[in-house]
């Protein structure tokens, strides 16, 4: 009866694993954690340098109606108007050129980001982001799309847009320069890490949990929450005489 009463307490002592035996396991299998958050976090960073563009540059173009504009979403609307008027296909080839961009149309505007912004203080106009992978191309894309820009709203003169509200000057308020180093790489591979870590924590648990038997003196106190050294008596003399 005791026998099967102890077999019972061990068996819901190795069910509920604490804390510190989590430890023990992963102390133990620190190469495997290791291992497997250095292969991530590596991965993720190579692909992040390879695929991502690292430097973004930032210009800015302010646009004016010459009739008052009455709340945000109604400017908002009317910038979309104005861009919508005045950026073409031939308008973006022409920055490409100036841009020296060698790639796919596509790619590049999979990187181009202009954004119509209302300001708190009255003010409108377009923000204009490029991200490549070198800092003076970037600088290039988003002032020569600015400049068209300004160029195209120039070209409209005093024609009405869709709503009947015509514009009156665009001038770039911003001149992109190169752009700082974008963090996104890091970022991936931070990401990359965490989940590795999670992985070769699972895979290290794995492992353990289908080691049978203890493996010393260790593994039986962390199992067992107990002191076991010294605590077991020795039966064999007994055993012997009887």
């Amino acid at each position: 009866m005791t026998s099967t009463s102890g077999r019972g307490w061990q068996g819901e002592a190795r069910d509920d694993t604490p804390l510190s035996e989590v430890l023990y396991i992963l102390q133990r299998r620190s190469l495997l954690v290791v291992g497997v958050v250095l292969v991530l976090a590596g991965i993720a960073l190579l692909f992040g340098l390879i695929r991502e563009p690292v430097y973004t540059a930032e210009a800015k173009v302010g646009i004016r109606p010459q009739e008052e504009v009455e709340g945000e979403e109604a400017r908002l609307a009317f910038l979309e108007e104005v861009r919508g008027a005045v950026v073409t296909q031939e308008m973006l080839s022409e920055v490409r050129r100036r841009a020296g961009w060698e790639a796919t149309p596509k790619a590049f505007s999979e990187r181009l980001d202009p954004r119509t912004v209302v300001n708190t203080d009255g003010g409108s106009g377009l923000q204009i982001r490029f991200s490549a992978n070198e800092p003076g191309q970037a600088a290039r894309a988003a002032n020569a799309y600015a400049e068209l820009f300004v160029e195209g709203v120039e070209n409209l003169g005093d024609r009405s847009l869709a709503d009947g509200v015509p514009v009156a000057a665009a001038v770039i308020e911003q001149r992109a320069v190169p752009g700082g180093y974008s963090p996104r790489p890091l970022i991936y591979a931070a990401i990359a890490a965490g989940a590795g870590l999670l992985i070769g924590g699972a895979a290290a648990l794995i492992l353990e949990g289908r080691a049978s038997g203890w493996r010393g003196v260790r593994d039986a106190e962390l199992t067992l929450r107990v002191p076991v050294l010294g605590a077991i008596p020795d039966y064999s003399s007994k055993r012997t005489e009887g």
